[in-house]
């Protein structure tokens, strides 16, 4: 271990630290004057020079290299203290790994059962000779049982003590829950703060102490609405569901139920010419043959009799009205006809 060093003095530090504020020259020249004899007598003159950097005061607005390196007064480098060349202090070392749990000494179903006199006797029983009575046959047996008292002294000693310990930790457990419950009992009871009830916005009374939720007095009529609604909405599904059982049944008559209409029905279809020849509407493709889906001015057209197609156009009115008696007698029946 390296041996402790002298810090240095307050009054040196002192004497430094005035000596460099009064100082108005740049720099302050400390000569030392060493004189050695040899076998001739040689004389060596040591000069040490030492700027203070405090007392330095540039008289131009230009910044230097000594403005830039000079240390600022919240530094803690502004003011120089002499430090000693070894730290006289001692760092203990890491202690790496954990401490182990300690175990309880007086778990709660012993009690204070290891304090009694009784366990300390039973726990460090006396020699049969020392019980006996009888004197130590030697010095060293004599010594043994002097130090067998001090164990026995310093077992009771030490149990006591962590019991005391113990109490004493419980009692400050238990002082401190007391207090946390007091505090808290004592905020949750505490009346109102008078910012909070001067911010408050007014309520009245009788509607603060009215707490219970009084009936609709318009329930009933609303239940029946409800009702209703809920009848029309079963209702259109219930029609929903047979109008698309009635369109099912008529789509029925041209479904294919052997395999051979299948077979005709492919044969006639997936030909190489299918789309050039034919009908007028056929062409290169599906488009061509059922042409764009009908738009709402082609309706309106064909309504009219402005249509571009002849056929539209030159419609009688007896056939729109039948097409749409048609439509309303489907409507009615709830079936295709």
């Amino acid at each position: 271990m390296a041996p402790k060093l002298a810090r240095p003095s307050i009054c040196g530090l002192q004497a430094a630290l005035s000596a460099c504020r009064i100082s108005t020259t740049s720099t302050t020249t400390m000569t030392t004057i060493t004189t050695t004899t040899a076998a001739a007598a040689t004389t060596t003159a040591t000069v040490t020079t030492r700027t203070c950097a405090s007392a330095w005061r540039a008289f131009s607005t230009t910044p230097s290299i000594s403005q830039s390196l000079a240390v600022p007064p919240e530094s803690p480098k502004f003011i120089t203290v002499p430090e000693p060349p070894q730290s006289a202090e001692h760092r203990l070392p890491p202690i790496r790994g954990h401490l182990p749990v300690p175990r309880d000494v007086f778990p709660k179903r012993d009690g204070n059962r290891k304090v009694k006199q009784e366990w300390i006797d039973a726990a460090t029983p006396v020699s049969k000779a020392e019980a006996a009575g009888e004197p130590p046959k030697s010095e060293e047996e004599a010594r043994r049982r002097v130090f067998a008292a001090a164990r026995r002294k310093a077992l009771a000693s030490g149990i006591t003590g962590l019991y005391v310990r113990k109490t004493q930790r419980q009692q400050r457990v238990q002082a401190r829950a007391e207090r946390r419950r007091k505090a808290n009992l004592a905020a949750a009871t505490a009346p109102e703060r008078l910012d909070d009830v001067l911010t408050r916005p007014t309520v009245r009374a009788s509607t603060a102490l009215q707490t219970t939720v009084m009936p609709d007095p318009d329930r009933f009529a609303k239940a029946e609405a409800a009702r209703e609604r809920h009848r029309q909405k079963t209702e259109l599904k219930a029609e929903a569901r047979r109008d698309a059982l009635a369109q099912l049944y008529v789509a029925a008559q041209q479904f294919i139920i052997d395999e051979a209409e299948l077979e005709a029905r492919v044969e006639a279809i997936f030909t190489p010419d299918y789309h050039r020849v034919g009908g007028i509407n056929r062409g290169q493709s599906i488009w061509d043959q059922d042409a764009a889906p009908v738009s709402v001015a082609d309706l309106q057209a064909e309504m009219l009799g402005t249509s571009s197609k002849a056929i539209d156009a030159n419609k009688p009115v007896a056939m729109k009205t039948t097409k749409r008696q048609k439509a309303v007698a489907e409507e009615l029946t709830g079936g295709k006809l």
